[in-house]
């Protein structure tokens, strides 16, 4: 997350900042911390924290930590291009560096008090192109350095096993953004904002039609219409999750089968993918791992939806038992 203004009122920002309260030196807590990348939770944020006691005595801002990732990540994607262990593990070191500053700057803004409507955008923007860049090279690495033909050949090219694999990072991504907003919002709050939080945005267009504010909105409708299947209207369009469902996952929140769809977004999403991106650079096994990512991982992706739906829809049958 990123600011460019002083404090802004607390119900323009993402729902997910403004509700889960922020521990030492603006480090997130709750079930915001709770889904994010386990690397993220134990190893980067203490990190950040230290570098954000640093930083929040000088005049850096939340941006400029921002806006130095992509740079980082296309080094990183330069490096990747090599076929030595030593390119490919400088590649890891400076993307892990980036990944330390993307907890770094949200960490920084809640600091400072420096949260912005458009730091959600601004920071996805950033991880986007951090992501891009850093596949552009893996894909120029394997044009240079074919790797070796093996059952799939006959079937499917290298550069589509590549494409596979950034389906599979978006999908991740898109998904496990979406449900940490609805899993933050109906613990910490006792309601889904996900509908709520996505009126406010298209509303305050109105006022406010930054490119960043766009393409904010434009992501949360793709997340609507992927997971409430509509397309979202701001007048008609109302959350799948009524308050008896709500209330019944309150109630179950300790419940071994809550910790572990926890555990399973934890585990699921864009950081965890990029986390282990940066593990097989480390071993020198970047063939290796686009193999698992575009098997294994598509696997477990669709494997987590389905149990994520199953789980829902079980909170849906108990809490009209409840209520019967």
């Amino acid at each position: 997350m990123s600011a460019t203004s002083p404090a802004s009122p607390a119900l323009a920002l993402p729902v997910a900042d403004r509700l889960t309260p922020a521990g030492p030196s603006g480090v997130p807590g709750g079930w915001k911390i709770r889904l994010e990348d386990p690397f993220n939770r134990y190893y980067r944020y203490p990190l950040a924290r230290q570098l954000v006691r640093v930083l929040v005595k000088t005049p850096v801002t939340p941006n400029q930590v921002t806006l130095i990732q992509p740079f980082l990540a296309a080094l990183a994607g330069y490096c990747v291009t090599f076929d030595d262990a030593r390119h490919l593990a400088l590649a890891a070191l400076l993307f892990e560096v980036r990944s330390i500053l993307d907890c770094a700057d949200g960490t920084l803004a809640r600091a400072k008090n420096l949260m912005s409507p458009a730091g959600h955008a601004i920071d996805a923007m950033a991880d986007w192109i951090g992501v891009i860049v850093l596949y552009a090279g893996i894909v120029q690495h394997f044009r240079l350095h074919p790797p070796p033909a093996g059952p799939w050949s006959p079937y499917i090219s290298t550069t589509g096993i590549l494409c596979v694999v950034l389906f599979h990072a978006a999908l991740r991504s898109f998904a496990s953004d979406y449900f940490k907003l609805k899993y933050t919002s109906i613990f910490e709050t006792g309601r889904d904002e996900t509908v709520e939080s996505l009126r406010r945005k298209v509303l305050a267009l109105a006022d406010r039609p930054s490119l960043f504010a766009r393409i904010d909105v434009f992501i949360g409708q793709m997340g609507h219409l992927a997971f409430e299947r509509e397309w979202f209207h701001p007048e008609r369009s109302r959350c799948s999750i009524g308050e008896a469902q709500v209330q019944q996952l309150i109630r179950e929140e300790r419940a071994p089968r809550t910790r572990l769809i926890g555990g399973l977004w934890a585990l699921s999403n864009g950081d965890a993918f990029l986390s282990m991106v940066v593990i097989s650079l480390l071993v020198n096994q970047l063939w290796l791992g686009q193999l698992l990512f575009a098997t294994v991982g598509v696997a477990w992706i669709y494997g987590v939806l389905l149990i994520n739906a199953l789980f829902l829809r079980g909170a849906s049958k108990r809490a009209r038992l409840a209520t019967a």
